[in-house]
């Protein structure tokens, strides 16, 4: 099979354990079933057959409907505890969730590692001037603008965050639309800088010391879409009105790439959670999601909702040790999390730079008045986080739309996972870092825009009949309780070169990284040369065959212990009838 396809296993029609329907305790996002007892929770997100009945049944049991989003057949309800078995009991009621808490993912610049005093000595440029920024040199984007004149025309990106205040390299003119479902503000603004941050390292225009653009794509355009509040605060209900807003207006925009960097844990299957499901529609309606892994790293499954949704282009985060042109003592950053998800799928898809990462914000925003120290000058300031990373990402799938606007998401990930680089060692060879940490490689983006790669990922998944339950999937990943070790199972079971079996630590040995696969630094067009290419693993269709809200659990059914999750096949499927 070929590079980029999403590692799935086949999954058998089996049931759940009647101990873990009755045992569970309820967490704050877990689904609540009818054999549950009532959860003292304000806000609820009701998914039903349509938004409409979702609506009708709140009305029906004395609840205040909130919105109605039609993208998942749900409503956002404020709704008393007592009231939910009767929201359950009404007709066409499939599922009752908690408004669970988001937040921006990298709202704490610090990383242990990051020094914007460094950043200020580096750049050598007084308060008052655009420093260089150097994620385009580290991922090629800016061999991309110089060999391809591609600089992202022609699409436009949706930032789904904190807002964005217009600067230099992010005037007005290139904010196509704003929206703000947080204060409803009729101009954009970033009271946070969290979004602004995260839209300069995709599309800064302004030119930095070194001659170059500051932003990963500076020819493309914006939308601005605030969901989280000044602290960098939201909720699952407003993330998925911004979701839905973006896909409703993607035509009249040109919106081709929709980031979200942001992150909630992951307490429940892909496919029952309703800011996943979000990402799903929007990623069947044709628009790229790119994804923050996370910043609970370094250890498995820290993998965060939306990052965890198999559909999307998940983005961890490596530092380059502030050597932008020296490859060998790049590192794995410690907070970036890794797999696999709780559906066993491995992620994050790819790594970009998310350590020192200098962009614009306002010097009267939230972040940047709790954290001067991290200010670089009047207009920029230095973050780390897989939200920069998922941001550098979003900028190299513009690139690659701007030059091929016909390509489906699926072929723009498929393009990104096949042309990253993986990280090896010389001697012996073998992977540096494993599959669940590092995903495909390195982000590369004159390979991801100008190599000849025609292919498609998330093959053998049938979104629509995903979104529609009537099929789901979960991954290739097993935990072998015997040697303590994550694998790939089924087909892909025994593979090595320390790609594929990991103890779940977290190892930093920049001396013993010899090279990324291929020639280091060449940008040559040339794929990835390691012989045990990631492209060998693609799997089979799976299928979940249970049906709608059989799984009831919350997250004390895997708590995210290594031992307590053994892969066991099928651990959510099951028709009620079953038990």
């Amino acid at each position: 099979m070929d590079a980029g396809h999403t590692i799935l296993r086949k999954i058998g029609t089996w049931s759940v354990s009647l101990c873990i329907l009755f045992s569970l305790a309820v967490s704050p996002m877990g689904v609540i079933g009818k054999f549950q007892a009532d959860v003292p929770q304000a806000g609820f997100i009701i998914r039903a057959t349509s938004a409409a009945q979702a609506v009708e049944a709140v009305s029906n049991c004395g609840g205040q409907v909130t919105s109605s989003l039609e993208i998942i057949a749900s409503a956002g309800a404020d709704l008393p505890a007592s009231h939910v078995n009767c929201v359950l009991g009404q007709p066409g009621v499939l599922a009752i969730t908690a408004n669970t808490a988001v937040a921006a993912a990298g709202s704490n610049p610090g990383d242990g590692g990051n020094d914007a005093q460094k950043d200020r000595d580096d750049k050598k440029e007084p308060f008052g001037k655009a420093p260089a920024t150097d994620y385009a040199d580290v991922t090629g984007a800016d061999l991309v603008w110089a060999r391809g004149d591609v600089s992202g025309e022609q699409v436009t990106v949706a930032v789904v965050d904190t807002g964005i205040d217009p600067t230099k390299g992010l005037d007005a003119g290139r904010i196509a639309a704003w929206i703000d479902f947080v204060d409803g503000k009729k101009k954009p603004v970033d009271p946070n800088g969290h979004g602004t941050h995260v839209a300069g390292v995709i599309a800064n225009s302004e030119v930095g010391a070194d001659g170059e653009a500051n932003g990963m794509a500076p020819g493309v355009n914006l939308v601005a879409v605030r969901v989280l509040g000044e602290d960098g605060s939201g909720t699952y209900e407003n993330v998925i009105k911004g979701i839905q807003w973006v896909v409703k207006n993607q035509a009249r925009y040109n919106i081709r790439v929709m980031n979200l960097s942001l992150v909630s844990p992951a307490q429940s299957p892909y496919w029952a959670d309703p800011l996943d499901r979000a990402v799903t529609a929007a990623w069947a309606s044709g628009i790229t999601v790119v994804a923050a892994a996370g910043n609970d790293g370094p250890g498995a499954m820290t993998i965060s909702v939306p990052g965890n949704n198999p559909y999307a282009i998940t983005a961890g985060a490596f530092s380059d040790a502030y050597t932008p042109m020296v490859f060998d003592d790049d590192y794995l950053t410690p907070f970036s999390a890794a797999g696999p998800t709780l559906d066993g799928f491995t992620k994050p898809d790819v790594l970009a730079p998310g350590a020192h990462m200098v962009s614009t914000m306002s010097n009267s925003s939230y972040v940047s008045k709790n954290h001067q120290a991290n200010r670089v000058s009047s207009d920029y300031f230095s973050m780390a986080g897989t939200s920069q990373s998922a941001a550098t990402v979003s900028g190299v799938a513009a690139l690659v739309l701007s030059a091929h606007p016909e390509l489906t998401p699926n072929q723009v990930k498929y393009r990104i996972m096949a042309s990253a680089m993986p990280w090896m060692s010389v001697e012996p060879l073998q992977a540096v870092y494993s599959i669940w940490q590092q995903g495909h490689g390195r982000l590369n983006a004159p390979d991801a825009v100008f190599a000849d790669l025609s292919g498609e990922a998330n093959l053998g998944m049938d979104i629509q009949a995903d979104l529609a339950d009537q099929v789901h999937y979960e991954g290739f990943s097993i935990y072998d309780q015997e040697t303590g070790l994550f694998r790939l199972g089924g087909d892909y079971a025994g593979m090595g070169g320390g790609f594929a079996s990991w103890g779940g630590g977290y190892n930093v040995d920049p001396g013993a990284i010899g090279a990324w696969s291929g020639a280091i630094g060449a940008w040559s067009g040339a794929i990835g040369a390691w012989s045990g290419a990631i492209g060998a693993w693609s799997g089979a269709i799976g299928a979940w065959s249970g049906a709608i809200g059989a799984w009831s659990g919350a997250i004390g059914a895997w708590s995210g212990a290594i031992g307590a999750w053994s892969g066991a096949i099928g651990a959510w499927s099951g028709a009620i009838g079953a038990w």
